[in-house]
């Protein structure tokens, strides 16, 4: 097997996981029922002092803000019936470089789909140099890699969820702008730490589901494969 098969089908196993993760993250991102479950759940209105609707359209404007050009988010509620910014600069900035990552993701994600997608076109289905009994071997590796990782990122959460999101920040981040007061920012009112646990353990979830979906039909694939092959091998005769 040569060098760069041999780094194609790594890169192949490796963009699985890649690509069932930022998936995940990029819905969750975008998915309106997101951002009403954190203003219904974790009483927003009552946090904030601004009404449901006004939030429900901040969500919406938030999301416009994650997939457009613009630079700052700017938002404009109606609190105590006077016109005032929903974010305070803090939190703007913080945003900002939300954003920033958010994209590394959606290119991350677009990334390992085309090449997973290419991998296939190109090397199993044209050049046929990797079979498709192999394509589903190397699938189900990578869903196994996908869940290792899943498990040890588990464990560190297990041990505590508070300190594990702060070193996630701190490393996501070179700033401190994520430190935010729950008694006076909105951003963190609206997005609580208890909200983002339930948050990150439902892509986890959704990931092992997907991941263990895949394996399964892979191996439900290769079952079947070898059952073909079997029935029309030629009888041998003593």
């Amino acid at each position: 097997m040569g060098v760069f098969r041999t780094a194609a089908i790594i890169l192949f196993i490796i963009s699985v996981p890649v690509a069932l993760v930022t998936t995940n993250v990029r819905f969750m991102a975008n998915e309106p029922r997101v951002y009403r479950y954190a203003i219904d759940q974790f009483d927003a209105v009552a946090t904030t002092g601004i009404a449901r609707a006004e939030l429900i359209r901040a969500g919406g404007e938030i999301r416009d803000y994650f997939n457009n050009a613009e630079d700052t988010l700017s938002i404009e509620v109606v609190q105590d019936g006077k016109e005032t910014s929903l974010f305070n600069p803090r939190e703007t900035a913080h945003m900002r470089d939300v954003k920033d990552r958010f994209q590394w993701v959606s290119k991350a994600n677009e990334f390992s789909l085309m090449y997973a997608l290419s991998y296939i076109v190109v090397v199993v289905l044209w050049a046929r140099e990797v079979s498709p009994r192999a394509l589903a071997v190397q699938v189900a590796g990578g869903c196994v890699v996908c869940l290792v990782a899943l498990g040890a990122v588990g464990a560190v959460g297990l041990a505590g969820f508070d300190s594990a999101w702060e070193d996630f920040h701190q490393i996501m981040f070179s700033n401190d702008f994520w430190l935010l007061n729950p008694a006076t920012d909105h951003l963190i009112q609206i997005f609580p730490p208890a909200f983002w646990e339930r948050i990150v353990f439902l892509v986890g979830l959704m990931v092992v589901a997907e991941s263990a979906l895949l394996i399964l039909a892979a191996g439900l694939y290769l079952g079947a494969s070898r059952h073909h092959e079997e029935a029309h091998l030629e009888p041998e005769y003593a």
